[in-house]
């Protein structure tokens, strides 16, 4: 989607929005009966508030994409309808996240290749800084 915006052309990129995106993992979490424990156990953490912040949409945090992966199996859904996206443009869009120190194996980004949609495609590419096309 393209538009013009006081004289400059501009782009509508989809990008993640964390706020709605950690309402919808913990709404999927309780629709599947899924406790905190038994996420807890299942990434190996040592304590549940890492998944207490990526269902806080206040925390603005989300699960790496290997989490994300996870998540989806276990739901049975796509990442699409894990991840919420909206439309910003391209002048205003700023990337507050650093690359991240951990890499994705190649069976993820195939999953993600494979599974999602162009659109969430796109909005992972830029907040996780690969080329996912």
């Amino acid at each position: 989607m393209f538009c013009y915006f006081y004289g400059i052309d501009c782009f509508f990129y989809p990008v993640i929005n964390i706020e709605e995106t950690s309402l919808r993992l913990k709404a999927l979490r309780e629709k599947n009966n899924v406790s905190m424990n038994t996420l807890q156990k299942l990434f190996s953490f040592n304590y549940p508030q890492a998944i207490y912040k990526w269902e806080n949409p206040k925390d603005k945090t989300l699960p790496c994409l290997d989490n994300l992966i996870v998540l989806a199996k276990l739901y049975s859904v796509s990442i699409d309808e894990l991840i919420v996206t909206k439309n910003v443009r391209l002048e205003v869009l700023q990337v507050k996240e650093q690359n991240p120190a951990y890499g994705f194996s190649k069976e993820s980004l195939e999953f993600i290749r494979e599974n999602a949609s162009q659109e969430v495609r796109i909005a992972l590419s830029k907040f996780y800084y690969f080329d996912l096309m």
